[in-house]
């Protein structure tokens, strides 16, 4: 309704929702010269009208005044309410088709692009919809979904509603599943102006659909094994499977012999043409065949061309398929099946990978039986070998005579084979000696001739495993090739085996068996694993040997060195008393008589023989630490802590200094040499840090798994740490005497009783930045 009424600016305010009202006045209190608003407003249609604020379009023409007429506005008001309602009703429905993922589509009626929702467009992975508007939709489409489309298509403009499942990819090129529905839109007439097109994601959908296909393929394929080890019957069932599950495909099941794969087993629709080339062979070159061989993966061919394979024989396929399986490492056979269409869909080719992956599964499991029980002997053999070894080992620090580990090492293989004896053969000079023999040798004659030994160069089966290393199982034994047949005549199979210590051959094992024998392979396994562990055991037993009287003669020279410096730190003060001695009479009987020059000689004799005193008593109270024996009990280190600043105040003279001390541990040690330790820690920090205004010393203690870990710091003058390995050497030091006085025992000290605590010790520290110094203690 067009209204223009009489009436003030404050009537025309009122009418006015409070919201809008200083908009309205702005515009009233200027002069023009024209304005055009939309407005809630309420009674503008006079009495008896709706009390609710109707939408209305205001606009105001300036008027200057004239006459008796003062200069005013005049405004003219149309009802827009039903316009505005139906705007805001296409905002909302706007609004949810924007929101909708499904992507909602506007076709003219030639299938051309007109518009897109927004969350179509997110669905599409389409960032600008201005690179696709005004494209054609059946574009959009490939193959067979095309022609669906298409033919939705037409008959959404003969006025039907069409609904199909199809594929394509987004405009980032992401394949998807769609759900489509494709109809017309009409004005408000009646007449066709547009088609619609919505599409739906179900990808997730398909996938799972697809993946419950493939699933029940597997289950169907393993019900279908069960318990079969048979290769080519497991190959049948998985083509029945396939056939069964995919419908018209052709499948066959090759095995690699030489250069060609070889159809073992194949589907009953390959033509006689096409099964005369697969068992012929195809050979490995073949490109695609090649390409699964060298890639190990599942291959898919879609558009095959059976000239460039070089197999004429199956152009009527269009696609192909391959799936391979190993032999060790490498591939073993092939799970090919072809179709007539061009492409592989995606539920053929995830049945095409389950029943594939079922196959070789089930391959492996025959495969193991197969090996299973050729092995179960070489396995029980083994373990009894093993177990041998570790009697064999078993306390190997008491036995260390090589030829007791052989005589064991014999009777344990002779426990586990037929009748039989041993020997173990070594070279003496140009003599083969049997020096150790387990077992009776059934011919008095026979051992008397192996008591006085065998010439080198004349026992083929003892010269042959000392030129090859190698061992010699001998199932039929020759007796014209060693000695007197006559001898030997009762031995019906021997094994001989050279025993390696740190690689040199040390003799020969060997066994020699009464009745006639196969070495089999479990026979194999116990002689060679046993001979193995034997050089193992001699080695060890050499290195046991070794260390012990390594570790001897290291204890005596202890004992003879800490001897001599205790005598020798003795026998040093004497001559040292002397001297202070006779320096003191010197400096009485030339007191009146003493130059400046002479007293300072004299005050350089007394130094020195001060520091040799001083080197005297640490190099004593060194070899202490390391003569007398650890009481062992719990120490709380806390307490060692505080006696020893208590004991280390007086000396402090007047110096501050601030004891940082943190939570210390109870520790298992011996309490005398322990507080040596922390002593000597904590005098090196006051000492390095008296320069300092404040000196600041801090003890803490760290707990790890097997040991804690307790550090002393200092703020003192440090030292370079290139040199830090140097700390704990007896009389090593980093600073000049004049500079800090000391003589260089003190660490080592520390570095020794902490050794002999079964610790560590380390330092840390930069110059002029403080040090650190830790230990660590057993728990």
């Amino acid at each position: 309704m067009d209204s223009t009424r009489a009436g003030s600016a404050d009537d025309l305010l009122a009418r006015v929702p409070p919201d809008d009202r200083p908009a309205l006045g702005t515009l009233l209190a200027s002069t023009g010269p024209a304005f055009e608003t939309d407005l809630h407003l309420s009674g503008l249609n006079g009495p008896g009208t709706q009390a609710e604020p109707r939408w209305f379009r205001l606009s105001g023409e300036w008027q200057e005044a004239a006459g008796s007429l003062a200069a005013h506005w005049r405004i003219s008001a149309v009802d827009i309410h039903d316009l505005k309602e139906a705007q805001t009703q296409r905002d909302v429905l706007q609004a949810l088709t924007d929101a909708s993922p499904n992507c909602i589509k506007v076709l003219d009626l030639g299938a051309h692009l007109l518009s897109m929702n927004e969350g179509g467009q997110a669905t599409m992975e389409i960032d600008d919809f201005e690179v696709c508007r005004g494209l054609l939709w059946p574009t959009f489409w490939q193959g067979e979904a095309r022609a669906q489309v298409e033919a939705a298509l037409e008959r959404a403009r003969q006025g039907e509603r069409t609904t199909f499942e199809a594929q394509t990819a987004t405009w980032k090129g992401t394949p998807r599943w769609w759900e489509v529905t494709v109809g017309p839109l009409y004005d408000t007439r009646g007449q066709l102006r547009h088609l619609s097109a919505v599409s739906r994601d179900i990808t997730s959908r398909r996938e799972a659909q697809d993946a419950v296909t493939a699933l029940d393929a597997f289950v169907a394929f393993t019900e279908a094994a069960g318990a079969i080890t048979d290769v080519q019957v497991l190959a049948g069932a998985a083509l029945q499977v396939l056939r069964a599950t995919l419908g018209e495909v052709s499948a066959a099941y090759h095995t690699l012999e030489g250069d060609l794969w070889k159809a073992q087993v194949w589907t009953d629709d390959f033509s006689p043409e096409v099964v005369a080339r697969l068992t012929a062979g195809i050979p490995v070159s073949s490109p695609s065949f090649a390409e699964v061989r060298r890639s190990g993966e599942v291959v898919f061919v879609d558009g095959w061309e059976a000239e460039q394979e070089g197999l004429a024989e199956t152009r009527s396929y269009g696609a192909a398929a391959f799936s391979p399986s190993f032999v060790g490492q490498s591939v073993g056979s092939l799970l090919t099946m072809g179709t007539r269409r061009r492409a592989w869909t995606a539920r053929e080719q995830a049945v095409f990978r389950a029943v594939g992956r079922s196959l070789t599964l089930a391959l492996e499991r025959a495969e193991a039986t197969r090996l299973l029980g050729e092995h179960r002997l070489e396995l029980q053999a083994r373990t009894r070998a093993l177990e041998g070894f570790a009697a064999l080992t078993h306390d190997l620090t008491l036995q260390s005579d090589p030829l007791a580990l052989v005589r064991q090492a014999m009777e344990m293989v002779l426990s586990l084979l037929p009748p039989g004896y041993a020997n173990f053969w070594q070279l003496r000079g140009d003599t083969w000696q049997a020096t150790t023999q387990v077992g009776t040798v059934g011919s008095a004659e026979l051992q008397t001739a192996i008591d006085a030994g065998f010439p080198a160069g004349q026992v083929l089966s003892l010269d042959r495993p000392l030129q090859t290393r190698e061992p010699w199982f001998q199932d039929v034994y020759n007796p014209q090739q060693d000695i007197d047949p006559a001898l030997v005549a009762h031995l019906g199979t021997v094994a001989t085996l050279p025993v390696l210590v740190n690689g040199v051959v040390l003799g020969i094992f060997c066994v020699p068996l009464f009745d006639q024998r196969s070495w089999g392979t479990a026979d194999r396994v116990v002689l060679t694993t046993t001979v193995r562990s034997l050089g193992l055991a001699l080695e060890g037993a050499q290195g046991v040997a070794a260390l012990a009287e390594e570790r001897r003669k290291l204890e005596a020279a202890n004992e003879e060195l800490e001897a001599f410096a205790y005598s020798v730190s003795h026998d040093l003060r004497t001559p040292v008393r002397h001297i202070l001695g006779f320096h003191a009479l010197l400096r009485r009987g030339l007191a009146e008589h003493l130059d400046e020059k002479s007293g300072r000689y004299l005050d350089v004799i007394e130094e020195a023989a001060q520091r040799m005193n001083t080197l005297i008593d640490a190099m004593l109270e060194l070899s202490r630490t390391s003569r007398l024996p650890l009481r062992s009990r719990l120490v709380d280190l806390g307490a060692v802590v505080d006696g020893v600043i208590q004991t280390l105040r007086p000396d402090l003279n007047g110096r501050e200094v601030q004891w940082k001390i943190g939570p210390l541990p109870m520790v298992q040690g011996d309490p005398d040499t322990l507080q040596q330790v922390i002593e000597n820690l904590l005098s090196n920090a006051l000492k390095y840090s008296r320069e300092r205004e404040v000196s600041v010393i801090e003890v803490g203690a760290e707990e790890h798994e097997a040991e804690w870990a307790v550090w002393v710091r200092d703020n003192g003058a440090g030292f370079d740490p290139r040199y830090q390995d140097k700390l704990f050497g007896v009389f090593q030091r980093l600073h000049r005497h004049d500079e800090f006085e000391g003589v260089g025992v003190g660490l080592a000290n520390v570095r020794r009783i902490v050794h002999r605590h079964g610790g560590q010790v380390q330092a840390s520290g930069q110059v002029d930045h403080g040090a650190t110094f830790r230990f660590t203690l057993p728990k």
